[in-house]
């Protein structure tokens, strides 16, 4: 059966009262007059999830539960759930109450207007100023590396065409960029506003190592935006500037030895000098295999193509050797 939307929740450990969550988000949805459809996808077997699950009643949109054998993260949970969606629209949505549920009409209302993508931004912001603190460093630290400024990409609650939503390939703890994938993917991004739902007000504080993988993630999506259909120029950008350090090492300790004011045996720094020339070669070694391997792929990555305007003299030309 055909759908007009498809609302998908990954749920997760880190989740809040999932049968408050659907009743605020169905009622926005029945407010919409969509036929819709609620997909929920459990990243792992999590037993008091599926309990919560079972309580809910719902008698307006069917609802699909799907379990993943084990955690593979809300990326991949996505992924899965636009696989399985058979609505012409997708909604995300979290696993708790994060924005006010009445910003799905507007998301709704940006894609009927056309768009391809729509993210939501709490505004205003009315959590604790340490997460407004984190949320600033996050984006801002993006918006250097990839140079897409956008102002609330961990934000649940998003829509999108089902194209677009299969189309973004999902894996690991991308789900915190979409908007940038979407843009790599040529997909126009539009953002509306929503208030902060009151139970997102809490402090939210990690450990050192989940910083640690932000960063990774960070500079993760840097590269793939930039250079995973160019590799060689982040590689060679990198050996070659290693190699070029230890180029001028080497001529330094050549040039004393021309003329005779140093010995060469038994320097450190000589072998420091070989050591980053030869590095440097390596690396920059990497990028030319990774642009062999792109050139050799038998899968290239093809643009979005939309089709604005067709001239009807092209339909009226007739085909040579016909009359």
């Amino acid at each position: 059966m055909q759908y007009d939307l498809s609302v998908i929740c990954p749920v997760s450990r880190d989740r809040g009262d999932l049968a408050r969550v659907h009743s605020e988000f169905a009622d926005a949805v029945a407010r919409s007059g969509r036929r819709a459809e609620f997909i929920y996808i459990l990243d792992g077997p999590l037993a008091d999830a599926e309990q919560a699950m079972a309580r809910i009643h719902e008698d307006r949109f069917p609802v699909t539960v799907l379990r993943m054998a084990k955690g593979f993260g809300e990326a991949t949970a996505l992924q899965v759930g636009f696989n399985r969606a058979r609505g012409r629209h997708v909604v995300t949505i979290p696993a708790w109450l994060q924005i006010h549920a009445d910003v799905v009409l507007d998301v709704l209302a940006r894609l009927d207007d056309g768009a391809s993508v729509v993210i939501t931004h709490r505004e205003p912001r009315s959590d604790a100023w340490f997460n407004r603190l984190q949320s600033r460093v996050f984006h801002g630290l993006v918006r250097r590396l990839v140079g897409q400024n956008f102002r609330d990409m961990t934000c649940g609650v998003r829509g999108m065409t089902l194209e677009a939503a299969r189309k973004l390939d999902l894996y690991g703890d991308q789900h915190r960029f979409i908007p940038v994938i979407a843009v790599r993917c040529g997909y126009h991004v539009v953002e509306v506003a929503g208030p902060q739902h009151h139970e997102n007000r809490k402090l939210r504080l990690s450990g050192p190592g989940i910083y640690v993988r932000r960063l990774l993630d960070v500079l993760n999506i840097y590269f793939l935006t930039r250079f995973t259909r160019k590799p060689l120029r982040f590689f060679g950008l990198i050996g070659s500037a290693i190699g070029l350090v230890g180029f001028v090492i080497c001529a330094y300790l050549a040039a004393f030895k021309l003329f005779g004011a140093l010995a060469l045996s038994g320097r450190p720094l000589l072998l420091l000098g070989v050591l980053l020339i030869v590095l440097g070669v390596q690396i920059t070694s990497i990028g030319l295999l990774g642009e062999i391997i792109i050139f050799l792929s038998a899968r290239r990555e093809q643009p979005e193509v939309a089709e604005t305007s067709r001239s009807n003299a092209e339909q009226d030309t007739p085909v040579a050797g016909t009359s």
